[in-house]
Parts: structure tokens; C-alpha cells; sequence
């Protein structure tokens, strides 16, 4: 039998490393004859730049940049001729904000805008932009004043908005816009689907993940209704139904806007770069797996792309909100229904917890299992 292990990180816990490393001790103590591949996936967020620097001919460049609270953090991206790859959670995620201070109304995109100002200073021509992880709620308007753009009040002074003075821009500038951007080509990897507005949008979908109480809802999807009109006044985009335009808090809307970015889903250009369609062909059997499977699971994460290549699939968790059914997967195994240990000891021994469950499941595992629910 040839298994192959694609698991996405755990986040808080294990690596997307790690955790196809617990799993493939599992397979390997339950199916000693089992082929066994391991190939760690990302969707766009964190961890995505790196599984690219593995590929021949880039090399990270670092440097300071405003973080998402504006305070300097040290960055990078990958660079190769006129190719960079910038995973934007570097400059702008929610693991840069202390937990007291997450709220998309404080944190801002601007450092995304630095390095993308730094790699068009060093030739690149050909960008990928990573979206996914971020702190941000500001449709990529810190990002954009990086690049020359000047947001305007109705008295005519400029500044930078966040999610929360969205509403505060009366007209955008893009008269001194970075002129590196003109002979750019630019592709921004979303890890979800989710356009800018609506009930299925970046505000009602993500905003209280990055520390906005419910509350406050209503109110950042106004200003994001707001600045999605000047955009399409000022420079003659509509982002509002635009596919992946929710996506890091309407960073991928901005990447349209402001870059003339074309948009593509995470998991298809992560998945093309490491052959995962070839992996998938000669696997009999794939685990894959992520920290949290739920509702936005299915909005083009790694578990949602690994199953769109219909082969018997496990699908592996820290904490399950949806079932196997939902998803497709032949298996659902989830940590907080498949263990006795305390939230604590789940967290902190993840990978041992993830190997016994692995295990377990294979041992009874019947021959041909394509659809079973099992959650345990």
C-alpha cells in the first residue's frame, strides 16, 4: 500500500513538518509494509513560504518592516532573478499581535507594501503574494500607501487607514503609485474563496478570529462597503463579488485593486509546485489533516484541495466542528473526540496523541473503507 501524508500545520501545535512526521509513525507502526510519502502543504497562510524555498533557485532575503502594529519585525521573502515569493503573514499575521491587542481596527498591511516595495527594487518582476494568517481587516490599504497611493480625508489630508477609518477616506490617489508595478507581473495565492462582503465575507467570517467582538461587526462591514465603492470609483475595480477577495481581511481585493494582482487559490499554485497531483495519483490511501476542521474548512483549505482529487482520504484534527460526511473524507479523526487527554495535554503532546490516533484507526481499519464515517 503506498500512503501518502499531506497534512497542513496544527497551528499552536505542531508544524505541517511535525505533524506528517507523528502520522507517518502512526502508519508505519500500524502498516509496517506500507510505502509511506511525506509532503507537508500549505494553503497561502503560514508555512507556505516554507515549503516554496525548497525549490531550486531562490533564497530568503530578510529585512525589518512595520509589523502589523507598525512596530518593526524582522521579515522575509524569497528571491531568485526576477522571481519573489512573499508570504504576507510575515509582515502583517495575527501571530505578531500579543492576544490583549488583537482587533483589525489597530493593525495594518503596510509591511506587505515594504517588501513588495523591496523586491521590485531588486528586479523582481514576477511576484507571488501569500495570503492567509493576517491580523488585517483593511482591504490592503496600509499595503497600497507603502506603494505610493494617497488615501484623502473630505478636508484633503492624506493617512493611512485601518479597518476601523476605512470610512474616514473620501478619495484614493493613485497618481504616484510605485512604478515598478507597471511591468509586474502579480499573483496573489488565497487561502480561502470568501469575497470581501456579506454574510460569508471577510468582516462576518474572520473579523472576531483576529480579536473584533461581535459587536463591532456590523460596523467594519460598512466601512469595507464604503472603501469597495471608492475603489471602484477611484480606480475603476469592482472587488465586492470578486472570488477570494474576503480573503486576509480583504488583502485579496486590495492585491486587485492597487497591484492589478490576478487571484488564484492557494491550495492550486502550492499544490502545482510540488507535484502534489502526481503524489496523489500513486497514493492507494491519503491522510492529511489541520489544526481546526469546520465550516471554513471547505472555503479552499488544504483538506478541502487534498479531497478535491477524490481518493480514500482521512482527514485528521485537533478540533472537529463539521463530519466525515460533510467533507467527503473517508475518515474524520479529531483529537478532542478521539483522546481522553485534557485540552492542555492534547495541545502540548499533539504529535504523540496524533501518532496513537493514527494507529489506532489503521489497526481496525477495514480493506476497502471508501466513505465510512468514522469519528470515533
Amino acid at each position: 500500500m503506498n500512503v501518502l501524508i499531506c497534512p497542513d500545520k496544527f497551528k499552536g501545535s505542531l508544524s505541517a513538518e511535525a505533524a506528517a512526521a507523528a502520522i507517518a509513525r502512526g502508519v508505519r507502526s500500524a502498516l509496517p509494509q506500507a510505502q509511506v510519502v511525506l509532503q507537508p502543504l500549505a494553503d497561502g497562510g503560514e508555512g507556505s513560504l516554507d515549503l516554496l524555498a525548497r525549490q531550486p533557485g531562490l533564497k530568503r532575503h530578510r529585512l525589518a518592516v512595520p509589523g502589523p502594529l507598525r512596530r518593526p519585525v524582522d521579515a522575509g521573502y524569497l528571491l531568485g532573478g526576477d522571481r519573489a515569493v512573499i508570504e504576507t503573514a510575515a509582515a502583517c499575521g495575527l501571530h505578531l499581535v500579543p492576544p490583549p491587542r488583537r482587533h483589525p481596527k489597530n493593525t495594518t498591511t503596510i509591511g506587505v507594501g515594504t517588501l513588495l516595495d523591496d523586491a521590485l527594487a531588486r528586479g523582481a518582476t514576477r511576484v507571488t503574494l501569500m495570503l492567509g494568517g493576517s491580523a488585517t481587516s483593511d482591504c490592503g490599504a496600509g499595503m497600497a500607501a507603502a506603494l505610493g497611493y494617497r488615501f484623502l480625508s473630505r478636508e484633503g489630508y492624506s493617512f493611512v487607514p485601518m479597518a476601523d477609518s476605512l470610512q474616514a477616506v473620501h478619495r484614493i490617489d493613485g497618481s504616484h503609485r510605485h512604478p515598478g508595478l507597471a511591468g509586474a507581473r502579480i499573483t496573489a495565492l488565497c487561502d480561502v474563496t470568501n469575497p470581501l462582503l456579506g454574510p460569508s465575507g471577510a468582516t462576518y467570517t474572520y473579523a472576531q478570529q483576529k480579536g473584533a467582538p461581535p459587536e463591532d461587526l456590523e460596523q467594519l462591514e460598512r466601512n469595507q462597503q464604503h472603501f469597495a465603492r471608492l475603489l471602484e470609483r477611484d480606480l475603476g475595480c469592482e472587488v465586492r463579488e470578486l472570488r477570494g477577495g474576503g480573503a486576509a481581511g480583504g488583502l485579496g481585493a486590495g492585491c486587485v485593486a492597487f497591484l492589478g494582482a490576478r487571484l488564484r487559490r492557494g491550495t492550486e499554485g502550492l499544490f502545482e509546485a510540488v507535484g502534489f497531483a502526481e503524489l496523489a495519483a500513486a497514493a492507494d490511501l491519503i491522510i492529511t489533516g489541520e489544526g481546526k476542521v469546520d465550516e471554513q474548512t471547505l472555503y479552499g483549505k488544504v483538506v478541502a484541495g487534498v479531497l478535491g482529487y477524490r481518493q480514500p482520504t482521512i482527514v485528521t484534527c485537533g478540533t472537529a466542528e463539521i463530519g466525515a460526511g460533510q467533507l467527503g473524507a473517508e475518515a474524520l479523526l479529531s483529537l478532542d473526540r478521539n483522546t481522553a487527554a485534557p485540552p492542555e495535554e492534547r495541545m502540548g503532546r499533539a504529535a504523540y496523541w496524533l501518532e496513537q490516533m493514527i494507529y489506532l484507526y489503521l489497526r481496525n481499519r477495514p480493506v476497502s473503507g471508501k466513505g465510512a464515517d468514522r469519528q470515533g
